[in-house]
């Protein structure tokens, strides 16, 4: 692997400066960044090329630099409690970023393993303005202003972070509910396609893609009358024609962060289940299903994320008046995802946060909270494919299947590829072009798929 510490792009290809930018702009993580923003990622960025077997991330080690995925495919390893090294997860979509255990200043909890060439983008965080030192001794804090920095970056890696925790949290759900299942098929002999009936429609309901041949309104109403009754935003989405069921998940995961919940997992499990019981009259849903009356087990839902946040929040020293649990939930909220970007610009002009250093703090409060709950997913989900492979049979081949679907991404990985072989020289390590694989976001059933499940 290259020394990551030299060879960034503003000093050995000064004149990609433009066309570097021009190809961020349409990467999802970086499309809304202003010019500004994007100037500071080409100013820390560099290419880096891996061999098979190469780790750029390893556990228990310090890093430097947050990686973005341009082409390959990467393995993250976990040690478990017995001090043995489990494969929790794969890394092959473009664009994903890891490594972001260097922003808290604190060695790596896992290790990123290369399989075969791999071309990253690596963003150095070193040169910031050290904001672990201004909040630990307050004499040795910087001018205010240039802790601009600071924000600017910690805010770009906290959008990308509280996606990819959403994103997880639902994995979790769809994970827990498959060993449900799974123990109800060994039971009582029920078809594996109710599993993938259940999967289907929790997507479908946290994402507003149920079909409209569902009873979906009087489904939520029935299932929701109490919390209708308390709660007039509810009452409104529930009274549009269609539903939107995004819109109604986000107001559950409020009220849950509210405590205005008993069970947010078991409420999801009813509402998923009384669907389920209308898909199954819909040529457009197959397979068959038993209810039984099930409790999950423990997991990790997306409100206690949110309660934890807030806490660390208002248990700083950050806000200049007081800020309430319902004023948080509706600056960091969007109608589809936990956004910082949001959560920034309503903090600003509600004048809760005057300071940037405050602002770089707050935000650095945002990646640590999504960083420990990640820890604590990915430790779930490992125990749950474990759980998996002991009572699954028969085992079958362990290669994670990519389906060899094109996307858009594909033409901007090219492009990024174009520039990454003009900023090198014939003699250094570049990476060939290869054919375009699926870009779809890798999640729990992919790593089911690595298993043979």
């Amino acid at each position: 692997m290259s020394d990551i510490q030299t060879n960034y792009l503003i000093n050995t290809a000064p004149e990609l400066k433009q066309p570097f930018i021009h190809v961020l702009k349409k990467i999802k993580h970086f499309s809304g960044l202003g010019e500004e923003h994007l100037n500071q990622i080409f100013q820390y960025s560099k290419f880096i090329v891996l061999s098979d077997g190469e780790r750029p991330v390893q556990e228990g080690t310090f890093g430097q630099h947050v990686y973005i995925l341009i082409q390959g495919r990467l393995e993250v390893f976990l040690t478990n409690a017995s001090g043995v090294e489990e494969y929790v997860d794969v890394i092959y979509t473009p664009f994903r970023m890891f490594g972001e255990q260097c922003i808290l200043g604190e060695p790596n909890n896992v290790s990123v393993e290369a399989r075969g060439e791999v071309l990253l983008l690596g963003i150095d965080i070193s040169p910031l303005p050290d904001l672990l030192d201004g909040l630990e001794n307050p004499e040795n804090r910087l001018e205010d202003k240039v802790y601009k920095q600071n924000t600017d970056m910690y805010i770009i890696f906290a959008d990308v972070l509280n996606n990819r925790l959403n994103r997880l949290i639902k994995d979790q759900y769809k994970l827990l509910q498959k060993i449900v299942i799974l123990h109800q098929s060994q039971e009582y002999q029920i078809s594996w396609k109710q599993n993938v009936l259940l999967n289907t429609l929790f997507n479908e309901f946290s994402q507003n893609q149920l079909s409209s041949n569902l009873n979906v309104q009087e489904i939520l109403k029935s299932t929701l009358e109490f919390y209708i009754s308390e709660n007039d935003r509810l009452m409104v989405l529930l009274s549009n024609h269609p539903v939107n069921t995004q819109h109604v998940y986000l107001e559950l995961v409020k009220l849950d962060t509210m405590g205005q919940l008993d069970s947010m997992s078991s409420l999801l499990m009813e509402i998923i289940q009384k669907l389920s019981i209308k898909a199954l009259e819909l040529e457009e849903y197959t397979g068959s299903l038993e209810l039984q009356p099930h409790d999950l087990p423990a997991i990790i839902p997306l409100s206690e994320y949110l309660e934890g946040l807030y806490a660390a929040i208002t248990g700083a020293d950050i806000l200049s008046k007081n800020l309430s649990k319902e004023e948080f939930l509706e600056g960091l909220l969007t109608e589809s995802h936990p956004d910082p970007f949001s959560l920034e610009r309503f903090l600003r002009k509600g004048e809760w946060v005057k300071s940037e250093f405050s602002m770089a703090h707050l935000m650095f409060l945002i990646c640590q909270r999504c960083i420990e709950k990640e820890f604590e997913l990915n430790q779930i989900i490992s125990g749950c494919v474990r759980y998996l492979i002991n009572i699954s049979a028969p085992r079958q081949n362990t290669q994670l299947s990519q389906p060899n679907k094109q996307d858009k991404s594909d033409s901007v990985v090219s492009e990024i590829i174009a520039l990454h072989r003009t900023c090198v020289g014939e003699d250094e390590k570049s990476v060939k072009e290869r054919p375009p694989s699926s870009s779809k976001q890798g999640n729990v059933e992919d790593l089911l798929a690595d298993f043979g499940l």
